[in-house]
């Protein structure tokens, strides 16, 4: 059973009571129904589907199969139960992004299952899940003691598909086993509905544009698209940038955001350039054409090509906003590229060395390491970013499936209003994203697991806001501590901190205050009212996060494989192979399987014996899914005394 509370709020300010419209009705049987694929022969012929979709298997096998949609209860036009019709003509047109009665839940929200009310409501009967907990009223689906609850394949297959996107006519890679469907199944890539605007004069919404991403591979790339709000954003949400961004400069400020990007994503790191204007004569940027970078034809940007679409590939003009069409956008070109370190079609300042993508010129405009993301920072804080200027999308995803797909990002921010206006600006947002120690773990020998520690401090007058942690697929577990904390030293990007252990109380210590487990669906805690940090003292202000990895300790079928190495791009360039290339040399290589396993093997099989493999790696510290991160995150603002 997969734990629960990837979403999960600290003290809310007002409990959520939501007449859902998940009514609780059923088959009145306590018989298994039958299975999605039951009586269908799906043949075995390339390309033949058991079943068309993920969505109509799920209506098959738990909508129509549980009596949810016979004329009691969600099965007519006038009056269906809780005003909700299931059937299958109308059933994905009434679940998918339609909200519920209040806070943060719709009945199906693409991307993220932890807010969407149906998965919720079936978790709670399946796997005992807690409404109430989650601020969420009624009862458990399906509703009635004789009644049987889906089963926990039912309910992985639902969290999958939605997590996948939650599409209607696309098969997401593992719900054909999940059903019971047999079958020669070709999985689709995962995709996401676009997301809708925000209307006119309360925000503006940022688009990525579609990167290709190649079957069974994955990359990490960067480019860059230009944006001119100038029209969209009222008065009173604009205001001067800092001096430092250039003379003159006219900023905006931005409250909430909301990302949606396909699934087959790993991170989204957006952020917004605020370079230098006028370049000096003798730098390799001046262009006495277009004296200012800010100019996206000046000669460091380009070329604009259309990203996506119809028009893919097209020479475009990046100030003739949406000129690319539907689904396109003109955009720097979309090459592989680690945290845009060196990307070369920007200029010189545009990127440094820091992992995050905040090197050089650049500040956070938003992200997310997941296919939905909402930030909805308290009243009064704010974010500010230029009128009009430069994205840089850095874009680590990977498509498990054999078909070529793309990977497309629409990012949306709401407009805050003025100082001294209701819910105006306040308090600038901060974000916690301490990469210092980032491949602190290098390495784990194969078989084995470690756990890594490192401290943080935040500013004194600090409020935080989240708290939330970023690994990778052999990270099992993340926990965070809060202050007081004696701040560990002695360590590096490659190198751990001396004498840095957790907290000999564990989970049981009264600091402790995260724990995450899977690295595709972190938890992400959040505080209101916000955690007051004002002491000098700064083993006050100082937090200990912890991160074990595993490499194959408790299941050796999941030990790093040479053979298993990632098809990407960012293996092969400069950094990847600086960071941790992809799979391992020979001289590190040891035994898998057979009577030698762990064994020194430099290559050579017969070294393993019979069933042996000379194939497990150590684990490092790395920029693919393949090796491992270690990042704490989360966000604060600072609130100094007054005077």
């Amino acid at each position: 059973m997969r734990p629960f509370g990837s979403l999960h709020w600290v003290a809310h300010p007002t409990v959520l009571t939501l007449a859902l419209a998940l009514g609780g009705c059923g088959s009145g049987s306590d018989a298994d129904p039958p299975g999605a694929c039951d009586g269908t022969d799906c043949g075995g012929d390339a390309g033949t589907d058991c079943f068309g979709s993920t969505f109509e298997a799920i209506q098959s096998q738990i909508f129509d199969a549980r009596g949810c949609t016979n004329a009691a209860c969600h099965g007519k036009e006038d009056d269906p139960a809780g005003g909700l019709d299931l059937r299958a003509a109308v059933a994905f047109d009434n679940l998918v992004r339609v909200d519920g009665a209040s806070g943060p839940f719709k009945l199906v929200f693409p991307g993220d299952e932890d807010r969407s009310l149906l998965y919720l409501k079936l978790a709670a009967k399946t796997a005992e899940l807690d409404l109430q907990s989650r601020g969420i009223s009624g009862d458990p689906m399906p509703f009635g003691e004789t009644l049987v609850p889906v089963s926990q394949d039912e309910l992985d297959a639902l969290e999958a598909w939605i997590r996948g996107g939650a599409q209607a006519d696309s098969i997401v890679k593992g719900t054909e086993d999940l059903l019971g469907c047999d079958g020669n199944i070709i999985p689709d890539p995962n995709k996401i509905a676009p997301l809708t605007a925000p209307p006119p004069l309360e925000g503006v919404q940022f688009y990525s544009g579609a990167w290709p991403l190649s079957a069974e591979a994955e990359d990490e790339v960067c480019f860059v698209t230009y944006y001119d709000f100038g029209d969209a954003i009222p008065l009173s949400a604009t205001l001067d940038c800092p001096a430092e961004w250039g003379e003159g400069r006219k900023c905006f400020s931005y409250g909430r955001d909301e990302l949606a990007q396909d699934a087959q994503s790993h991170h989204s790191i957006i952020n917004v350039y605020t370079g230098a204007q006028i370049p000096e004569v003798d730098s390799p940027d001046y262009d006495p054409d277009h004296e200012t970078v800010l100019d996206p034809n000046h000669k460091s940007w380009g070329p604009w090509t259309c990203l996506g679409g119809e028009r893919d590939g097209e020479t475009c003009d990046p100030k003739a906003i949406g000129g690319c069409g539907n689904r396109s956008e003109c955009a720097t070109p979309a090459i592989t590229s680690v945290a845009c370190i060196g990307y070369p079609h920007a200029p010189t300042d545009f990127a440094g060395l820091g992992f995050g993508g905040g090197g050089g010129n650049r500040i956070g405009l938003g992200g997310a390491q997941e296919s939905a993301a909402i930030n909805v920072p308290l009243d009064g804080v704010y974010s500010i970013i230029p009128v009009k200027g430069f994205v840089s999308w850095n874009s680590h995803a990977f498509n498990l499936t054999t078909r070529d797909t793309t990977i497309e990002q629409w990012f949306n921010v709401d407009f805050v209003k003025g100082d001294g206006l209701p819910g105006g600006r306040v308090w600038r947002q901060r974000a916690i994203f301490t990469t210092s120690r980032i491949f602190a773990m290098s390495p784990v020998a194969p078989f084995t697991k470690k756990e890594i520690c490192r401290t943080f401090e935040l500013p004194r007058y600090s409020r935080l806001m989240s708290l939330s942690s970023h690994m990778h697929q052999r990270g099992e577990l993340f926990r965070i501590w809060g202050p007081p904390q004696e701040p560990c030293t002695g360590g590096g990007t490659f190198r751990p901190d001396a004498n840095c252990n957790p907290p000999e109380a564990g989970d049981d210590d009264e600091r402790f205050m995260s724990l995450s487990r899977i690295y595709n669906d972190p938890v992400y805690e959040y505080y209101d009212p916000p955690l007051t940090y004002d002491d000098e003292d700064v083993s006050s202000r100082t937090f200990k996060a912890c991160a074990v990895y595993d490499n194959g300790a408790d299941d050796a079928s999941e030990v790093k494989r040479n053979s298993a190495a990632p098809n990407s791009g960012t293996c092969t360039t400069l950094v990847g192979q600086l960071v941790a290339g992809c799979g391992c040399p020979e001289e590190q290589r040891v035994c898998l399987g057979g009577d030698q396993e762990g064994t020194p093997c430099e290559g050579d099989d017969g070294v393993c014996g019979a069933g042996g493999l000379c194939d497990a790696c150590p684990l490092m510290g790395g920029i693919t899914t393949d090796d491992e991160m270690f990042i704490p995150l989360g966000s604060y603002y600072v609130q100094p005394p007054e005077g």
